[in-house]
């Protein structure tokens, strides 16, 4: 009878410890990135009053999977500048899911990044995909 109490807590415990790490990914994976994810849904309120800097995107695209990195290091740099964590965000959309979304921002090719001003203004960003450069933009945007 004991040796079946000792099989018996050993099942218990496996689903438990597998239920652990579980949640232990998902506490590592949502905490990667400064960077917002937005949706048709979220998109006015997350961008409202705020200076965001978004990168519109396809998964499947070659130049935005090389461009993550960077931008999720951009996302963090922002977050942990003083000057910058309360006036800039750094956000991004999925195109493939909201195609409206990226259709009125006249989304042609991707990645394709928008600086929104707290003032309504769309400024297409021009310049370099390395990080120094994005980095410049946004400070030089917000400052202005």
């Amino acid at each position: 009878v004991q040796s079946q109490q000792v099989q018996f807590e050993t099942m218990l415990a496996l689903p438990r410890t597998a239920l652990t790490l579980l949640v232990l990914l998902c506490a590592i994976s949502s905490s990667s990135s400064a960077s917002t994810s937005l949706t048709v849904h979220t998109f006015e309120e997350e961008t409202k009053g705020t200076n965001t800097f978004i990168k519109f995107f396809a998964p499947w695209c070659g130049h935005c999977q090389r461009l993550a990195p960077t931008w999720d290091k951009l996302a963090d740099e922002v977050a942990a500048d003083a000057q910058l964590a309360g006036s800039a965000k750094i956000a991004k959309v999925d195109c493939t899911i909201e195609h409206d979304l990226c259709n009125s921002y006249s989304v042609r090719g991707y990645p394709t990044l928008i600086l929104l001003t707290k003032a309504g203004e769309k400024v297409p960003y021009p310049g370099g995909r390395e990080l120094d450069a994005l980095l410049a933009f946004v400070k030089e945007r917000v400052a202005a």
